[in-house]
């Protein structure tokens, strides 16, 4: 059995600015107690291997139940690493997000979940122009929605870092073929129309078009906050992201359990700040179990969750105010900030709620009196051994009593049968990566 190091899923678009997600990276090996683990594209049974998945419903057409992928019933029984990274627990006694909606511009989410049942709207359908958004046929959004608020639920340790806030799922593809540019600005200013005070955008555009600048600003101008990942390209040329790059929005990058930047993470003006992508852990589509998947996709979640943390909690400040705040009180790299591998370091939940800043109206702020509580580490150019890293010790990242290898609990894969593509430059794409084989 093998791990396919960095290995990604790019989508082509239907219409307008095409979409691609190419599987990239080689192969290193796992430990045979290793079981293939489930992700968001696609579950694999630990006893046997799923089939291919067909190709999602295209714009346009009704969600086919026949196409979805296959749902997890395997919940985690111990705490990911991920959750151990944030601690999100200190905050939950000062804030849980309740009273803030978050904007989840995805493949829709499952509200059927239970760790999310009771908290997810309606929602609306951009890709289809018509219904709601509430079903995850693909299972991407509702991956990303467990990280930003899942609720705690006896038997997994598994929660997500703002379980109070209410979810609004805007829905701009169906799977990894019908996710535009255009789509896509138009999901921001329905979420921002549908009462978000944050907006999480897993996926990027490689091109800045006007339409898409035009919706970063409407949501400027009604003060929501968006945040977006960086992409995965940086092994393709480090192409710029959007929104991302906008200097409105909060760009995140991946790091993995080791703290430094994740190989496949883009470093330069689309980071802001950083956040777990390797075997990060969150919810199943259509089913109570988990999945566990890398990416900016997943990074970016944990920041949109801090983000509406510090809105429950500190309700005045305006979204950049906010966005200063998080970056200021983030665990900072070594050097100057922000750093173009990571930006502002490693987003902290607690601090960003919790810290007294001299002045939430844009007075200078001195980085150094927050001085990081477990500061993250820059890797070297040389990506070969952070590579190696990835392959051999991201693979223990739960804990239960003792070390427990996710994989022996937690369904794996990365079994999806996406058709590998090249990249395209004015490419739009959701930021997820391939996990174990």
């Amino acid at each position: 059995m093998r791990r396919r190091v960095g290995a990604s899923f790019t989508l082509v678009g239907a219409t307008g600015v095409v979409a691609v997600f190419a599987l990239t990276g080689g192969a290193a090996p796992v430990p045979v107690s290793m079981v293939p683990v489930a992700t968001p594209g696609n579950v694999m049974a630990a006893s046997g291997s799923a089939g291919p998945v067909p190709d999602p419903a295209r714009p346009g057409g009704p969600l086919d139940p026949a196409r979805c992928t296959t749902p997890s019933d395997t919940m985690l029984p111990g705490t990911p690493w991920t959750q151990e990274r944030m601690a999100p627990q200190r905050v939950w006694p000062l804030t849980t997000g309740r009273g803030v909606i978050v904007a989840v511009i995805d493949t829709g989410v499952d509200a059927s979940v239970p760790q999310l049942a009771g908290r997810v709207l309606a929602g609306v359908d951009v890709v289809n122009g018509v219904g709601t958004a509430d079903q995850d046929c693909y299972g991407h959004g509702t991956f990303v929605a467990g990280i930003i608020g899942a609720a705690p639920r006896t038997g997994t340790g598994m929660t997500g870092i703002a379980p109070g806030v209410t979810i609004l799922p805007v829905r701009q593809a169906n799977g990894p073929s019908d996710g535009t540019s255009s789509g896509l600005a138009r999901a921001i200013r329905l979420a921002v129309d549908g009462g978000a005070r944050v907006v999480n955008i897993s996926a990027s555009a490689f091109l800045a078009s006007a339409e898409l600048r035009a919706a970063v600003e409407y949501a400027q101008a009604r003060d929501v906050l968006l945040v977006a990942s960086a992409s995965n390209e940086f092994e393709r040329g480090n192409p710029k992201a959007y929104p991302a790059a906008f200097p409105e929005v909060i760009g995140v990058g991946a790091i993995g359990q080791d703290g430094r930047r994740s190989n496949f993470s883009e470093v330069g003006a689309s980071v802001d700040l950083v956040a777990p992508g390797v075997n990060v852990v969150s919810l199943s589509r259509a089913a109570p179990g988990h999945l566990v998947d890398n990416g900016t996709s997943y990074s970016t979640p944990f920041v949109a969750a801090a983000a509406a943390l510090v809105r429950a909690y500190h309700p005045r400040l305006s979204a950049a105010a906010v966005k200063r705040r998080l970056e200021l009180t983030a665990d900072h790299p070594a050097g100057r900030t922000p750093n173009p591998e990571v930006g502002w370091g490693v987003v902290n939940p607690y601090r960003a709620v919790t810290a007294i800043l001299p002045d939430e109206q844009g007075a200078a702020v001195t980085v150094t009196a927050l001085p990081a509580v477990s500061p993250v580490l820059v890797a070297p150019q040389d990506t070969r051994a952070r590579d190696a890293a990835i392959g051999f010790a991201a693979v223990t990242v739960v804990t239960v009593v003792g070390a427990v290898v996710l994989g022996s609990v937690v369904p794996r894969g990365t079994r999806r049968r996406w058709r590998p593509s090249g990249h395209l430059d004015d490419s739009f794409s959701t930021d997820e990566r391939g996990g174990a084989r």
